[in-house]
């Protein structure tokens, strides 16, 4: 697979968010935890992207 790098690295990244958006919420950060749980599926997005490109 020819992204195999950047499909890890985005599975960190919204592994991170999806970590950090209840704690955040928990906190009162509700803007923070909401962009968080954007950024998380949009990482799952494009990892989906990147894994249909081979």
């Amino acid at each position: 697979m020819k992204h195999l790098t950047a499909i890890e690295q985005l599975k960190i990244s919204a592994e991170i968010c999806e970590n950090n958006a209840p704690i955040n919420e928990a906190e009162g950060s509700l803007e923070q935890a909401a962009l968080e749980r954007e950024n998380a599926t949009a990482y799952r997005e494009a990892i989906l992207v990147l894994e249909a490109q081979g």
